[in-house]
């Protein structure tokens, strides 16, 4: 079967699930195997999930799309991958994201319950796939069903803003944390350690403010520092957003931040020879978005 053009698989993902194509009865038999989920979390002492039109959009899109082109893969032939259904049909860009899928060859069609059933026995029978239905990363839920030629697919699709990998850090000790990481970095590129700065942590903080209210960081970076702070001769900035971060700054996200600004970097990612001290702030979105900004700062020593 030829494959629908782009845009129209994009337009057919993001309608509603109620005007989707989906099997006799998929309405009941999502709910069916949205409880069976939620059995098996709160057996597990996990707060239950609740569906999602994008998540659901995107899982019956998949199904079809699996039984239409005949393959059985999360990857689809175009290389469209599970992340990029769940944003296509409007889900959280900043989210943790996962998908199951299953498929049952010589099973009677349209699928029932029992069949439902056995796909979720199944998946927790699977430790990749029982990890995330049990994930306590995950909030929202998709499933769907499509079934033909003696075949049925199904598809499972989670969203959440994840969980914190390690204990929290408080404000302070994120900023040393940060600090540590980046004083590494900088002694195996054979630059000075930096010193912690109040007036640079506050400036990140603002300058933090501004990228999340304004989308950019502020151009004039002087003027975010305090108005008695003196002795400033040299400021740069880095930014950088993680997703599906959970609630809680880690050792971990901060370590992943400080690895993307050195690899991402086309000039010092660290302030160079000329930056003294350091300051950092960092702000956890309830979306799973992670962002953080470092003030890098050289500062006249005979101040």
């Amino acid at each position: 079967m030829t494959r629908l053009p782009l845009a129209l698989v994009c337009l057919c993902a993001a309608l509603p699930p109620a005007q989707a194509q989906q099997e006799p009865g998929g309405d009941w038999l999502r709910e069916l195997s949205l409880d069976l989920v939620n059995e098996a979390r709160t057996e597990e002492g996990l707060s239950e999930l609740t569906l999602d039109d994008a998540l659901v959009s995107a899982a019956q899109g998949h199904a079809q799309n699996m039984l239409a082109e005949d393959f059985y893969a999360h990857v689809a032939p175009d290389g469209e991958t599970p992340r990029d259904r769940i944003l296509d049909a409007g889900g959280n860009p900043w989210a943790l994201t996962g998908e199951n899928i299953a498929r049952c060859v010589g099973c009677e069609t349209p699928p029932d319950a029992e069949r439902v059933e056995a796909f979720q026995d199944g998946w927790m029978d699977s430790p990749e796939h029982r990890e995330n239905i049990l994930s306590p990363g995950f909030e929202s839920y998709g499933f769907a069903l499509a079934s033909g030629d003696g075949k049925t697919y199904a598809v499972q699709t989670f969203a959440g803003p994840g969980s914190a990998t390690g204990d929290g850090l408080s404000d302070n000790a994120a900023e040393d944390f940060a600090l540590e990481t980046v004083n590494e970095a900088r002694t195996a590129d054979g630059l000075a350690p930096l010193e912690s700065s109040q007036p640079l942590s506050q400036a990140a903080r603002q300058a933090l403010e501004s990228r999340l209210e304004e989308g950019a960081l502020p151009q004039d970076l002087f003027t975010l520092l305090p108005v008695d702070a003196e002795g400033w001769t040299t400021l740069s900035l880095r930014s950088a957003s993680l997703g599906g971060s959970g609630s809680a700054v880690t050792e971990e996200d901060i370590e992943s931040i400080v690895e993307s600004w050195r690899s991402g970097a086309t000039e010092a990612p660290f302030g160079g020879p000329a930056a003294t001290h350091f300051g950092f702030a960092t702000s956890v979105q309830g979306s799973g978005r992670l962002s953080a900004v470092a003030a890098f700062g050289g500062r006249d020593q005979s101040r």
